[in-house]
């Protein structure tokens, strides 16, 4: 199983960043090393290949939630409510301009946002930078992204239980949280499969 990559939001901070987000940090290595081991033991000594859920963050139809409403500002200085997209289906990505796997999975989500618009589906990206529009704007500019970028608040964050990012998180047609993904992907075919369950 692949190991996705995150910035984890409440680790210490330097200058107003997280510590050691995107960069090699030696107890980040310390802790990479034994979670290593403890996988390989895993492995060793449990041959059921149902031992590791590539599914984990799967929402069953039993364990279905309504998505929680939010009302927040966009780039193009909007109100913009989730309530109003429903009817689509919804990709939501929680991202910061200085997370490297955020900027890594941003090209993804606009191919998507491209290629799924005309059957129902809205991308809809919600930055947690605290300086937002000074580096947000100028940021996705220069990525090219085209899809509805939103400016977060603690409200939405502890809504969502945001602690890493990326985190993305898919939303059918009548609101329910059917998926959600914590750290990059890195795979265009693994949102997209996803996707088209209910698009």
């Amino acid at each position: 199983r692949r190991q996705r990559q995150m910035c984890i939001r409440d680790r210490p901070t330097q200058n107003g960043r997280i510590a050691g987000c995107g960069q090699e940090d030696p107890m980040k290595q310390f802790l990479d090393a034994g979670c290593t081991l403890l996988l390989i033991s895993i492995i060793l000594f449990n041959c059921d290949s149902t031992s590791l859920n590539e599914n984990d963050l799967v929402v069953t139809d039993e364990e279905l939630a309504f998505a929680p409403n939010f009302h927040l500002l966009s780039t193009e200085l909007e109100t913009i409510s989730l309530a109003k997209l429903r009817g689509d289906v919804v990709l939501i990505d929680f991202w910061a301009t200085w997370c490297k796997p955020c900027r890594a999975e941003m090209p993804i989500f606009n191919q998507l946002h491209a290629e799924y618009k005309g059957q129902g589906l809205q991308v809809v990206g919600v930055a947690v930078d605290s300086e937002k529009m000074t580096v947000v704007e100028p940021f996705v500019t220069q990525l090219g992204i085209d899809y509805t970028i939103l400016f977060a608040n603690d409200q939405v964050l502890k809504a969502y239980d945001i602690a890493a990012l990326p985190t993305a998180v898919v939303i059918d047609r009548q609101g329910n949280i059917r998926r959600r993904f914590e750290g990059a992907e890195g795979s265009k075919r693994t949102y997209e499969q996803e996707i088209k369950k209910w698009c």
